[in-house]
């Protein structure tokens, strides 16, 4: 617990009073109030922890005595001494001066909370070894001192390897929020439930949120039982595929299927040296990031509804009445589900595109299930094309890209090149208006020769040649290096810095859309236009840039062991 020591009358006199001085209560809880006192004979600040034994809760005690007393680790609170008397317990532990993790939820940036944490899972790694399993940890019961060090307290309910203090099967003990599956639904529990509760605080640390839903302890607690969690690529797609993989294993319902202690950290070191984290997330980016999952099934649903009652109104195949409660189905569904409302657009459009043309339709089954294997994971990457069409008349065609950075670092550039090559693709088969950021040549007769076609080999040339033209293809280029350099600017942590990479990145966007089309026949340069989209594109980018300026560090206060103990089941 972090918080300072407030004065108020000490315990009962008592003989352990003679050697150590109370300073003042740091904590209590139901069944233990933890002081800050001086050891006169030592000559050092220490942590009291008085249990009340008249309150019943003698092995709870031995229990705590017991594992403490096995374990010597720089990263494990030490237990210094035990005074027992018919009234109570006192254990003098070591005082640790800094704060609890969960003060710092937010603060630490990525490489700092895996660094937290593979000091957390070192310190369990010795714990185990000594046949000790911690069952509580979570933020309340880590300490961060103010030399950088971790320390984890309060074996108050550890799992002793074969000893007669541990609980029976059907007792359930410890934090529902950061309980193991095994340990929710009050089965016997290993070192497997202490690294599953450390990943949910790894989990936390980087994407500020619980990995399970729900909104009452009991609903939490049945989907931990359960074994649903959200996964971590879902709140932090920038994360490297090393660290997603890990938590995915980390946070495996099955024990069996999670690493152990001390392989997880070695994973989490191997990872923060690697340098593929992102930089320190500016406050207005990880604040975009919490509501990610969200605003990307919104926008998913709008752009996918969108898409749909444009195409049933180029593609008239369904009777005008269906129009609107088709569109009404893709929204449903994308909303509820994103990849089962993908599957539904899709399968949507699968009869208006077999009535322009059998062969087009024919191509289009085995492409639209590729799209749905490989869209299934950000189902909105699928339909960002259309976001460029809608915003092409604003002169925000460029807004594509520069969105696109926050899917993540590949899928971000991987989407916008997508959207490049798709939208450069539609204005050549329809001929609708555009500006030179989409390469646009007059469309002529391909869709017309396309529907025509007379076998399946030249329809997919004909469609080839529409998705692989050097307009596209350029298009997609373009939009992809934007897509992974702006991000860039946006996490520099100097302003200056930050400044200079979005001016330079902007700059260079210009430069190719003014130029490159030149490498195409058929396309021209309007300066008027080049300006007004990369002039939308700056001013827009650059409201993105300057908020995320770094915080200043938190203030660090003194803190102890934790205050006081908790026995049994806790909401949070």
């Amino acid at each position: 617990m972090a918080a300072h020591a407030t004065h108020r009358a000490p315990p009962a006199a008592a003989d352990w009073r003679r050697r150590y001085e109370v300073v003042g209560e740091l904590g209590s809880g139901g069944f233990a109030t933890v002081y800050e006192a001086f050891d006169h004979e030592l000559e050092r600040p220490v942590a009291l922890k008085v249990v009340d034994e008249r309150r019943g809760v003698p092995s709870r005690v031995a229990r705590e005595v017991e594992a403490a007393a096995s374990l010597s680790h720089p990263g494990i609170v030490r237990l210094y001494d035990v005074v027992l008397d018919q009234e109570r317990s006192v254990l003098v532990c070591e005082l640790v001066e800094g704060e609890s993790i969960d003060d710092l939820v937010g603060a630490l940036d990525d490489a700092d909370s895996l660094e937290v944490t593979a000091q957390v899972l070192e310190a369990l790694a010795h714990a185990h070894a000594q046949g000790v399993v911690h069952r509580d940890i979570k933020p309340a019961n880590v300490m961060l001192s103010r030399d950088g060090m971790v320390k984890v307290m309060d074996f108050g309910i550890a799992r002793l390897t074969g000893a007669d203090t541990v609980t029976a099967e059907g007792d359930m003990i410890g934090t529902i929020a950061y309980m193991s599956p095994e340990q929710a639904a009050g089965r016997r529990v290993g070192p497997a439930s202490d690294v599953y509760s450390a990943a949910v605080l790894l989990y936390e640390l980087l994407a500020g949120g619980h990995p399970s839903p729900g909104r009452t302890p009991g609903e939490r607690l049945s989907h931990i039982a359960a074994g649903r969690v959200v996964p971590l690529v879902e709140r932090r797609p920038d994360l490297p595929s090393s660290l997603l993989a890990a938590m995915d294993a980390a946070l495996s319902p099955r024990p069996a299927d999670r690493p152990a202690a001390s392989d997880l950290a070695v994973t989490l070191r191997r990872v923060a040296a690697s340098g593929e984290l992102p930089r320190r997330r500016p406050v207005a980016i990880a604040d975009l990031t919490r509501v990610q999952g969200l605003a990307e099934r919104i926008v998913g649903a709008g752009l996918a509804g969108a898409s749909t009652w444009f195409l049933l109104g180029l593609l008239p195949a369904y009777p005008d009445s269906w129009r609107l409660p088709l569109v009404a189905f893709v929204l449903a569904a994308w909303a509820v589900v994103p990849p089962a409302g993908l599957a539904v657009f899709l399968g949507v459009l699968a009869f208006p595109l077999f009535d322009v043309s059998i062969w087009v339709g024919v191509i289009y089954l085995p492409a639209a299930l590729l799209t749905l294997l490989l869209g299934r994971g950000r189902p909105v990457s699928v339909v960002w094309p259309a976001l460029a069409l809608l915003l092409m008349p604003l002169y925000g065609a460029l807004l594509v890209p520069a969105a696109a950075g926050v899917l993540g670092r590949v899928r971000g550039p991987l989407t916008a090149a997508w959207a490049g090559a798709a939208t450069a693709a539609w204005l050549t088969l329809t001929g609708d208006g555009g500006t030179m950021f989409t390469f646009f040549r007059p469309a002529g007769t391909r869709a017309a020769d396309i529907a025509s076609a007379d076998g399946l080999l030249a329809t997919l040339g004909g469609i080839a040649a529409v998705l692989f033209s050097p307009e596209a293809l350029l298009q997609a280029g373009v939009w992809a290096v934007f897509a992974a350099a702006l991000p860039l600017a946006v996490e520099a942590p100097a302003l200056g810095r930050r400044l200079w990479l979005w001016g330079a990145t902007l700059a260079g966007l210009a430069a190719a859309c003014a130029f490159l089309p030149a490498l195409v026949p058929g396309t021209s340069v309007s300066a008027t236009a080049l300006l007004a989209n990369v002039g939308v594109a700056a001013v827009v980018t650059l409201g993105v840039t300057l908020p995320g300026l770094p915080v200043a560090a938190p203030h660090r206060h003194p803190s102890a062991v934790g205050g006081g103990d908790t026995h049994g089941v806790q909401e949070a």
